[in-house]
């Protein structure tokens, strides 16, 4: 038995509501079940660049390898749901509906915070350690052994009465509490998210393939996005929702989730021509502080080349020619690829201007096969998307 063995686990479930959640559940801090389900995901390369998910993986499967004292951890949730009224103009249209408001991390730690006073309060020689997606924990595993959900065949977190969209936090432990009941549903004979992912990401039932999920590639993936993926990636800026929106458990979920989560208006009056004018200076200044900084200028300059090509936004034309300059080798490629794509015969000049002076080989190849659409007279009324 540990310091804290009078512990009463719905005194901290209901501290976890009065501190701002709308669920909570208790896990233990050991996943022995998880390690070779990690392994064989990371050994099969599904994690794309996301190699930082090997950094640690004791820990990740076992918290009390870097929290010795560890015994519980609470894991809370809270809902972003978009209300109906939330905007939908500006770039808001293109970015994931988690995206759209607070960064979910400024909001969700400092109720973390107030969660773990609240409980030291009731026992002061309580230790913990609070993380919102900032350190190696399984958050979604957790949630499964605290009773929160199940992974749906999308590889998200399902709860029956809040669907998908909400955020996940652990507070790690020393109190002596027995884990909540874990729930027993399942996605059943249910199969939509897999055929509504337009890069065919799923390579199996509940196996995701990051290098070909529009989320990863428009948020974590460096560098050029592969060339063959790009018309599928369609209209998304930033994140993607589809997986989440065609689960009939998601569908059924009417009531709004937090108001300080949601949409609070900040995309509506910048639009895509205005974004790719964006200096280094003005995206810092604009997206600094939101979740749209986590690709910097050049992811985010990168994805919106390709939502203008994809959605025959002529407006981006202009933009897109003076990219052809910018210091990025990502963004010029990007550039060169929507006008191929976007523009007419009007931009072979402007394309071969920019190849002889482009120093980087592999940017110039592209160029070259850019150039050779445009010249055979392909264009997108003959089907070139």
């Amino acid at each position: 038995m540990g310091a804290h063995s009078v512990c009463d686990p719905d005194l901290v479930l209901a501290a976890a509501r009065d501190a701002g959640f709308d669920e909570a559940g208790i896990a233990p801090p050991s996943l022995p079940d998880e390690a070779e389900h990690l392994r064989s995901w990371l050994d099969a390369g599904h994690a794309g660049g996301m190699r930082w998910l090997e950094r640690h993986f004791e820990v990740r499967v076992d918290l009390r390898e870097r929290f010795s004292w560890a015994r519980s951890v609470v894991v809370v949730l809270r809902s972003y749901r978009p209300a109906p009224n939330d905007p939908d103009h500006g770039l808001a249209r293109f970015v994931s509906s988690y995206a759209r408001g607070a960064d979910y991390h400024d909001v969700l730690l400092p109720r973390l915070r107030t969660l773990e006073e609240d409980l030291r309060a009731r026992w002061p020689s309580m230790r913990s350690h609070p993380y919102v997606d900032t350190g190696p924990a399984m958050e979604r595993a957790l949630a499964v052994r605290a009773g929160l959900g199940w992974i749906g065949r999308n590889t998200l977190l399902l709860h029956p009465r809040h669907g998908s969209r909400f955020f996940l936090g652990v507070l790690v432990t020393d109190l002596d509490l027995p884990p909540t009941t874990a729930r027993t549903a399942s996605c059943g004979r249910c199969r939509a998210c897999r055929p509504a992912c337009p890069t065919n990401a799923f390579v199996a039932p509940g196996v995701l393939d990051a290098r070909r999920c529009i989320s990863y590639l428009t948020i974590e993936h460096r560098g050029p996005i592969d060339r063959a993926l790009r018309p599928a990636m369609g209209q998304w800026l930033f994140g993607c929702d589809l997986c989440q929106t065609c689960c009939p458990f998601e569908m059924r979920r009417n009531a709004p989730g937090d108001p300080v989560l949601r949409a609070d208006g900040g995309l509506d009056d910048l639009d895509l021509p205005s974004l790719l004018r964006l200096d280094e200076a003005g995206f810092r200044a604009r997206f600094g502080k939101t979740p749209l900084s986590r690709p910097k200028r050049e992811g985010l300059l990168r994805n919106a080349l390709i939502v203008a090509a994809n959605g025959e936004h002529d407006a981006c034309l202009s933009p897109a020619r003076a990219l052809l300059e910018d210091p990025s080798a990502v963004l010029r490629e990007a550039a060169s690829w929507c006008l191929g794509r976007l523009g007419s015969a009007a931009e072979i000049p402007v394309l071969e201007t920019a190849r002889d002076r482009e120093d980087v080989e592999w940017v110039r190849q592209a160029m070259d096969e850019d150039l050779g659409g445009l010249r055979s007279g392909r264009s997108r009324l003959e089907g070139l998307r």
